[in-house]
């Protein structure tokens, strides 16, 4: 694949983007990339180029209405990295683009119905293409589906097993991640949510839905309605070997008291009630902007960790993977080291097409580079 970039960032102005666009400033020259930066704004695209700490990039105009630009940018590159969000609104023009010009493509959306789709419309077509499409490379939802994966495969593989993902994080979130949020569950209410059906295996244990106190954690736990667990059924689907054929796979978010646990829940059940209400919805997205999101200062208190737990007939394994601010510094590492990964992968000729998990595209190769970049996994 001749191609004049290694990689292109489009939505670098945003503001993970512009936290994305450092990360690869700082690590291009060691990887030995040739990249650039691309959005429709290029007085905003020459304020992010600015700032950049190391190596700076070629700028690149191009507006996600316009098809045929977009082809013209994906067609200069070997890896597209997305970063411009709503997904939802505005992610499938430049999938599409990247399939067309054979063009790998790589984003940190976390909206299950944008993800679903992209899966239910464009595996063949990628895969004829000889294209690697991978949606939810950053915190959604790499950490979860590694975890996942990793306790997977101490398990005895022909024995059916349930897999808990246990999330806990301090984090606070952008403008941007909010705006997102309140589309999808929107989205949601109304009843417009693509979903992926996966066949469930008659033996695959049932894992019940519900708030509990989880003795495997000794923690309250709260199921999770976001992504991560479509892209770990995504991924234990399609790699039975891994995983074997009865599995099921839930999350929760830890809360340490029944106290944590109202607080919690009662906003997102207000917001679920309210948001079907334009006005509700435009008062959010007036109050959380795009583009504003937590200080330098607010993110280095940040942490996560994910810890899955795995039983089956006759054994029981964990895996723990942890790190810093989740949604905007490691995400920023998880989708540079992803994309990384691939280009590796492009040069061993060992990369795989189609619409794929994080776990399918990149597999230990992304375990490695991420233990050496200081996110902890245990396996």
């Amino acid at each position: 694949m001749e191609r004049k970039f290694d990689i292109i960032l489009f939505g670098s102005t945003g503001f993970t983007g512009q936290l994305i666009a450092s990360y690869l400033s700082e690590h291009s020259l060691n990887e030995n990339i040739t990249w650039a930066i691309a959005g429709r704004d290029k007085e905003k695209l020459m304020q992010v180029f600015n700032t950049l700490p190391a190596a700076k990039p070629e700028i690149i105009t191009a507006d996600i209405k316009d098809s045929q630009g977009l082809r013209t940018m994906t067609s200069q590159t070997k890896i597209l990295m997305s970063a411009v969000g709503p997904f939802n609104w505005y992610g499938k023009n430049v999938v599409e683009a990247c399939i067309e010009t054979q063009t790998h493509y790589l984003d940190i959306t976390g909206e299950p119905s944008f993800v679903a789709d992209i899966y239910n419309h464009y595996f063949q077509k990628a895969s004829d293409q000889k294209t690697c499409v991978v949606n939810c490379c950053g915190f959604d939802s790499i950490p979860a589906d590694y975890a996942a994966w990793l306790t997977a495969k101490k398990l005895p593989l022909n024995e059916p097993k349930s897999l808990k993902g246990y999330i806990r994080t301090n984090a606070t979130f952008s403008g941007g991640t909010l705006t997102t949020a309140v589309q999808a569950m929107h989205m949601e209410v109304q009843k417009t949510s693509i979903k992926t059906k996966i066949k469930k295996h008659p033996d695959a244990p049932k894992i019940p839905l519900k708030i509990h106190f989880s003795n495997d954690i000794n923690a309250w736990a709260i199921p999770m309605p976001v992504v991560d667990p479509h892209i770990v059924k995504r991924s234990a689907f399609r790699l039975s070997s891994d995983y074997g054929n009865a599995v099921t796979y839930a999350q929760f978010f830890v809360r340490t008291s029944l106290g944590k646990v109202i607080k919690t829940v009662l906003p997102i059940a207000s917001a679920m009630l309210l948001v079907r209400f334009k006005s509700f919805r435009q008062k959010l997205f007036d109050k959380f902007k795009p583009g504003t999101g937590p200080d330098v200062d607010r993110r280095a208190k940040s942490k996560f960790e994910i810890i899955c737990v795995g039983n089956s007939t006759t054994a029981q394994a964990r895996t723990v993977i942890s790190g810093g601010d989740p949604g905007y510094n490691e995400t920023a590492k998880m989708f540079s080291q992803s994309a990384f990964t691939l280009l590796d992968k492009i040069k061993n000729h060992t990369i795989s097409y189609g619409v794929l998990t994080p776990v399918e595209a990149f597999g230990m190769e992304l375990v490695h580079r991420l233990r050496r970049e200081g996110i902890f996994i245990d396996e």
